[in-house]
């Protein structure tokens, strides 16, 4: 009898642990750059302890390629492996209009506690060559793209919720994160050319100008994480950036609701 409840209890024990999950989402920081975060189903009791993750991200194929990936985790690396569409198409995999970049963290440790629902950055990135169309998504584990590679480009999140054991607690991808629209970031609908707006000098040390016939309503600047960092509403062809850090930074211009953002640098 003694037998049986321990059972039990151990298959109780297990269904909660693996009732426990995280979600992968792509979030658009600014511009071209983005992260990917991982999104908890449940509040950590203590600190965490993370493995390793794996993920595929799909890109339209041609010229546009993950740059820049940089881990948002202290002390871990990241590596992206780019599976083109030629690449793929040759193992009868997929139909030519998708690359897939395999991104890859290996085991080591993050200790760390969260709460549900929380983002947790895992990994920052840029796309370059700054495409206005088409779609990046997750590749799904059920995708035949991932079946037919045997696993290599399936998604994971491997970690020790509980201080036990560490296993696989990928779920699935977050609503709403799921996949980025590069149509989004288009300005062929901005009302002239935006080469006549002139952004100097960049990079910069201090004030940036804006040379430009049209009368901007706003001019918000951001980070390179997403956060907005000022609001301009006077004087918008001086920008005045020297209480900013060195970085990369993004002006987004307002013009009759339609936004057009512009990459500066501040040394």
């Amino acid at each position: 009898m003694r037998q049986y409840y321990t059972f039990i209890l151990a298959f109780i024990v297990s269904s909660m642990a693996f009732g426990q999950t995280y979600d992968l989402g792509v979030v658009h920081v600014a511009g071209y750059d983005f992260k990917v975060v991982a999104v908890p189903d449940f509040d950590s009791a203590g600190d965490t302890d993370l493995s390793d993750v794996g993920f595929t991200l799909m890109l339209p194929a041609g010229a546009s390629d993950v740059v820049n990936e940089a881990s948002a985790l202290t002390a871990r690396t990241w590596t992206v492996t780019e599976f083109d569409a030629a690449f793929l198409t040759g193992l009868g995999l997929g139909d030519g209009t998708r690359d897939a970049f395999q991104f890859n963290m290996p085991a080591g440790q993050s200790l760390f506690a969260h709460t549900m629902g929380q983002m947790i950055d895992l990994v920052t990135f840029s796309v370059s060559n700054m495409p206005v169309s088409g779609v990046m998504s997750f590749l799904d584990n059920s995708d035949p793209i991932a079946v037919g590679s045997g696993g290599v480009l399936d998604s994971f999140y491997n970690s020790n919720i509980d201080m036990t054991t560490t296993q696989d607690y990928f779920s699935g991808y977050a609503p709403g994160l799921e996949s980025f629209n590069f149509d989004t970031l288009s300005t062929e609908d901005f009302p002239i050319n935006t080469n006549s707006i002139k952004i100097y000098p960049n990079p910069t040390a201090d004030y940036v100008y804006i040379d430009s016939n049209l009368q901007f309503k706003t001019i918000d600047v951001y980070d390179i994480n997403g956060r907005r960092v000022a609001r301009h509403q006077e004087n918008l062809n001086q920008i005045d950036l020297r209480n900013l850090s060195g970085g990369v930074y993004f002006l987004y211009l307002i013009y009759e609701e339609k936004k057009l953002f512009k990459r500066i640098i501040k040394k």
